[in-house]
């Protein structure tokens, strides 16, 4: 009787475990949309299920696995509720095989099947070698040979060893090629399988139907491991009155799972970052307290501020989009939307989008901009004889840039990189466009009016500086040379303007700063001059 009950229980456990397992319907879902953040990224996955009448759980697979589970949204279509959401990850599951590993491996394996064959052909050709040289005595110990006989031996053995030799050494040579094919494929085919038997993530729905029904279900859900930063193309022509911006995001992920093919969108947000606003407390006074042996000084501990930032490279899968020969071709900004939010500002690119999860950076092209620009030349010789081209960008502001690395080109010529720094309040903008060898500069030091006096207490310096500049090029410039006198906080130190050539100077900063316009082959000198009084038992540091 105690037998017949506890077949009975454990079959009663098993249809529920059964009936649990029922009530668990796997559905798959494709990725659509990705929103990509400064800091991370928001993905939208669409699939479909069939369910029956009660409660069941819709189990979607083959997701990140480093989906934020705060973050999740679904929403659905059909006569169904959703009761509720939750993220696991799947630590068991393997992904299937696909196209490209099952051929990686149907090539193996070929591959292998004629190292084999060559290899055992490469051991009979030895195996023949041993035996003619193991039995290359002939005639007996007491019967000799003749000349004849023992060259016609001779002959055949240096023939036929001599073909042994070439035919081993050339299976050797295909089977090092064949063996180098092999190793190349199983490194491949290492790494690909790692990647499709990493972990994945799955989001579960809990959802309750009347009766059966076909669903549809939206997902929507933050992942970090993603982000984007701006890249700048600033080309200039010296003949021109403006400057082509071209703006462009380098986007990076990794985040378990590619991209394929999805709607891709560049929001200036990042909702990594705390968005509770800072509280401002009460500003209490004391005195510094200091270390004793014997004492312990109390106070409390300054705060720490953390700041991170993602680094971000990587290959670009385009849609088809083939024209007709005689049609010039698009580029990828003319297919970018603009939007303007509260707090940031969304770019919204039409063409498809392939972003593998490799952590390499992609180039995506948001926008292009023709911005009204003047150019001029500047220098600071006292740090660099070079002078370099400005281009002055005016109304720069009305594009929401965001600040980010440059690559210049002049003339269709790339010059070298800079740094587009927008958190600058000016209307206008100053880029270099890199060095212009044809401008010279040198500032040298006037020995014959430079001295140093004592007086008395009072040691006096005085220093002349000569700065000549020629321009070498067949065009006009405008060109403006910074130097500077030094400034004084201290009272028991004196400084004095002596000449500065006609520059503007401002005693506040100690700037020094000529304009000057320069013709083809015209050369000019300016000079500065400034006196320093201090006590004489004193040393100025950096003079």
């Amino acid at each position: 009787m105690k037998k017949a009950i506890l077949t009975l229980t454990a079959i009663c456990l098993l249809a529920t475990c059964v009936n649990a397992a029922d009530q668990e319907i796997h559905a798959k879902s494709d990725l659509k949309e990705v929103t990509v953040f400064l800091s991370g990224a928001s993905l939208t996955s669409k699939g479909s299920f069939s369910a029956g009448n009660g409660t069941q759980d819709i189990v979607f697979e083959n997701l990140s696995p480093s989906i934020d589970p705060n973050s999740i949204q679904a929403s659905g279509d059909g006569d169904f509720t959703i009761l509720g959401v939750f993220f696991r990850t799947n630590y068991l599951l393997n992904q299937p095989k696909p196209k490209e590993i099952l051929a990686f491996e149907d090539s193996l394996e070929g591959l292998q099947y004629r190292c084999d064959g060559i290899r055992n052909q490469r051991q009979v050709y030895e195996i023949e070698q041993s035996m003619l040289i193991a039995n290359k005595n002939i005639g007996g110990q007491n019967t000799g040979v003749n000349a004849a006989e023992l060259e016609k031996v001779a002959n055949i053995l240096r023939t036929r060893l001599s073909d042994l030799v070439a035919r081993i050494q050339e299976s050797q040579l295909k089977e090092k090629k064949i063996q180098n094919s092999i190793n190349s494929i199983t490194q491949q085919l290492t790494e690909l399988n790692n990647k499709r038997n990493k972990n994945t993530g799955e989001i579960v729905v809990s959802i309750y139907c009347k009766t059966p029904v076909q669903g549809k279900m939206a997902l929507t859900y933050n992942v970090p491991n993603a982000g984007w930063s701006p890249v700048y193309d600033i080309r200039a022509n010296a003949a021109a009155t403006n400057v082509t911006l071209e703006y462009r995001a380098m986007i990076l992920q990794n985040t378990g799972v590619d991209w394929n093919n999805v709607k891709l969108s560049l929001c200036t947000g990042n909702p990594s970052l705390p968005g509770t606003q800072p509280t401002l407390n009460p500003w209490w006074l004391s005195y510094y307290q200091t270390y004793h042996a014997d004492k312990k000084a109390y106070g409390a501990p300054a705060p720490a501020a953390t700041r991170s930032a993602m680094s971000m490279s990587e290959t670009i899968v385009l849609e088809d989009m083939s024209k007709n020969e005689e049609q010039a071709a698009d580029y990828a900004w003319e297919y970018t939307e603009v939007s303007e939010g509260q707090t940031s500002i969304t770019y919204d690119i039409s063409i498809p989008y392939s972003i593998g999860s490799d952590n390499k950076a992609h180039a995506v092209p948001i926008q292009n901009f023709t911005i009204p620009a003047s150019f001029k030349y500047f220098a600071i010789p006292k740090l660099d004889k070079d002078a370099f081209l400005l281009a002055e960008l005016t109304g720069w502001d009305q594009y929401n840039l965001l600040s980010g690395n440059i690559n210049i080109f002049f003339d269709e010529t790339f010059v070298g990189k800079s740094y587009l720094n927008t958190q600058s309040t000016n209307d206008t903008l100053a880029v270099s466009l890199g060095r212009d060898k044809n401008i010279v500069i040198n500032r040298t030091l006037m020995k014959d009016k430079s001295e140093k006096k004592l007086m008395g207490l009072v040691k006096k310096e005085t220093k002349f500086y000569e700065i000549e500049v020629r321009n070498k090029k067949k065009t006009a410039i405008d060109i403006e040379i910074l130097d500077q006198i030094p400034l004084s906080k201290i009272a028991d130190i004196e400084v004095e303007s002596l000449e500065t050539s006609g520059a503007r100077y401002d005693k506040e900063t100690g700037k020094v700063t000529w304009k000057m316009k320069l013709g083809s082959t015209e050369e000019k000198k300016v000079r500065l001059g400034f006196s320093i009084k201090y006590p004489k038992d004193k040393v100025i540091n950096g003079l």
